[in-house]
């Protein structure tokens, strides 16, 4: 069954190579009122060496992320967010777009989050955005919302976001939410032990995935949008058949919680990671475990991604580091392309991947808490990541230094995401803070959190 899908998919024909991924991380977390969670994206970098942040041309300036003065919110913590692919939106990446380059006619911003309140909300910030892009540091900014009150810290200014969609079904905290990769749908995974699918445009439910006998920790799409992969605390990774909510394979993956589950590009692979220490590879048609990679010390993995050309996997685990795996086998510098290739090139090594880099400098020991990538721009490539000192941490993807860190949240931040197309990131705190908050590098100055 699992065969005959992924056959059906590649029927289609493989993503477009334009650059760009089109896909883009309560209880089960141990503290009863919030999941344990995690969440995020790559783009733009080749094969052809390294992109060095600090290389940029005369006249060229790389400025800092801001807050940029809008904000939504949850009843209680956030516990996943997700950016909505650009290349379903209208939005394309030429050569790199930051806030102030202009969101395309026809285009939307837009980000889900879910919340151990058991809601998942989605966000239309393109107005929000454009606003941003256009407002001057000393004119008021009309920003599209209510007027507070404003997060614990922030200007009384800072606008409060009304949310396109609210979607309320689950009985208990929704651990993770996750795109379609044409931004037609919207999965979401609860600590009920079941998923849902969603319309993103009206916010029905339209199918209950039931079958885990767990909280469900993490759920993506493949690129064709046929299979939803998840994990759960069951150890177990199932998928699913999309149209009918029918389970069409169930691995076996791990000896713990499973805590992370992502596709690479082209579908044909699924990397799970878990509390046991590892994070896994596998044939999505046949099942085979293709690689097994782990920490020194084995410490709980807490949220695994593939980089979009299937050649690297991040994994950020509980001893406050984030480890880059290149699990292809090949020669890679450790760049980002968008080239396919990777894994079944080198089937006749299950075991094995180097770790690459290393990201030292958050504080993650607790909770499973999301990373992503940050490409937009090809002179500033990060990896995002949440902390539990309620920062946010953005590190140069090369030379793995800390760029900076963006500070507002007034508790763990757990949950963030980078869009694929602009420099925008969005961050989720947790009970004691429950705001979303938008971040965007401007050659204005915006309000301070």
């Amino acid at each position: 069954m699992v065969s005959d899908l992924v056959k059906q998919a590649a029927a289609q024909g493989k993503p477009k190579d334009d650059g760009k991924d089109p896909s883009s991380g309560g209880d089960a977390r141990g503290n009863n009122d919030e999941p344990n969670r995690k969440r995020s994206r790559v783009g733009d970098a080749t094969d052809k060496g390294t992109v060095d942040s600090e290389e940029t041309e005369e006249g060229d300036q790389l400025h800092p992320f801001t807050y940029l003065g809008f904000y939504g919110d949850h009843k209680r913590a956030i516990s996943s967010l997700s950016f909505a692919p650009s290349l379903s939106s209208g939005i394309r990446n030429n050569g790199g777009m930051s806030i102030n380059s202009n969101v395309g006619k026809g285009s939307a911003v837009l980000c889900a989050s879910s919340s151990a309140d058991g809601s998942a909300k989605v966000w239309d910030i393109t107005k929000n955005v454009t606003n941003a892009q256009n407002s001057s540091p000393s004119k008021k900014k009309k920003f599209v919302g209510s007027s507070g009150p404003p997060p614990s810290g922030a200007s009384a200014s800072a606008v409060r976001l009304e949310p396109k969609l609210s979607l309320f079904g689950h009985n208990r905290g929704i651990n993770d939410v996750a795109w379609s990769p044409t931004a037609s749908y919207l999965a979401t995974a609860s600590d009920d032990k079941t998923l849902r699918l969603w319309s993103a445009e009206t916010g029905e439910a339209f199918v209950e995935f039931r079958g885990h006998t767990n909280f469900v920790f993490s759920c993506k799409f493949n690129p064709q949008s046929n299979l939803l992969v998840s994990g759960s605390f069951d150890e177990t990774v199932k998928l699913w058949d999309v149209r009918c909510g029918e389970c069409v394979a169930t691995l076996p993956a791990h000896s713990n919680p499973v805590t992370g589950v992502d596709f690479n590009r082209d579908g044909t692979c699924i990397v799970s990671g878990s509390y046991d220490g590892l994070v896994r590879i596998w044939d999505t048609a046949t099942g085979e475990c293709l690689k097994t990679v782990y920490a020194e010390g084995n410490p709980p993995v807490g949220g695994v991604r593939f980089s979009p050309n299937g050649r690297f996997v991040l994994s950020g685990t509980l001893d406050s580091k984030l480890r880059l795996y290149d699990v292809s086998g090949g020669r890679g510098r450790g760049t980002f392309g968008n080239g396919y290739g990777g894994l079944h090139s080198n089937r006749a090594q299950p075991r094995g991947g180097k770790c690459s880099k290393t990201y030292v400098g958050h504080k993650n020991s607790k909770f499973c808490a999301f990373a992503a990538f940050l490409s937009a721009n090809p002179k500033r490539q990060c990896v995002v990541s949440g902390s539990e000192d309620g920062k946010v941490y953005l590190y140069d993807l090369q030379s793995r230094l800390i760029m900076q860190t963006l500070e507002g949240h007034h508790d763990a931040v757990l949950a963030v995401d980078a869009h694929d197309s602009l420099e925008l990131i969005g961050s989720g705190g947790m009970a004691n803070d429950k705001f979303v908050r938008f971040w965007g590098a401007s050659t204005k100055e915006y309000l301070d959190p």
